[in-house]
């Protein structure tokens, strides 16, 4: 009987050692290598109608990223559009952004961006906002969006 009680206290003994032995979880996922820059929230011309967001996306790294979902703080929901014939609309929402490695994709007016649905009203022209990119994988990425008149230059 002392025999078994030996062998389980030995290997108790060694699973412990083991676990002691292995390397601390990362808790924290890798920044996605990208940078926004030039960050717009337009607000809508009619009160009710979405607003719109344009910025310029930099892959600073050696693999293409791709872009899955955006939100846009104050907004009860934000989608990736892309201006295409649609049905009957040339805009319409798409899945995915893949910006290439060493290269920069501008959302911009007549081509990709963002469109914020339901602006809560304390976005006001002058003020900021916070855009989040999540990737594939999961990682995320904010930046600021300065928020202008509907009626500024694009």
């Amino acid at each position: 009987m002392k025999t078994i009680y030996a062998a389980f206290a030995l290997g108790l003994a060694g699973t412990m050692l083991a676990a002691c032995s292995e390397a601390p979880a990362e808790t924290e996922e890798a920044a996605a290598p990208l940078a926004a820059s030039n960050a717009r929230l337009f607000l809508p011309a009619v009160e009710g109608n979405p607003g719109v967001v344009y910025f310029d996306l930099e892959n600073t790294g050696d693999r293409a990223i791709s872009v899955r979902r955006a939100d846009v703080e104050g907004a009860a929901s934000a989608e990736l559009h892309d201006y295409m014939e649609y049905d009957d609309t040339e805009m319409g929402s798409i899945g995915v952004v893949t910006v290439q490695p060493g290269e920069t994709t501008s959302f911009k007016p007549g081509d990709l961006h963002v469109m914020a649905f339901e602006l809560d009203p304390s976005l006001q022209a002058g003020g900021s906002t916070t855009v989040t990119l999540t990737m594939a994988g999961g990682t995320t990425m904010d930046f600021d969006a300065e928020i202008m008149p509907a009626d500024a230059e694009r």
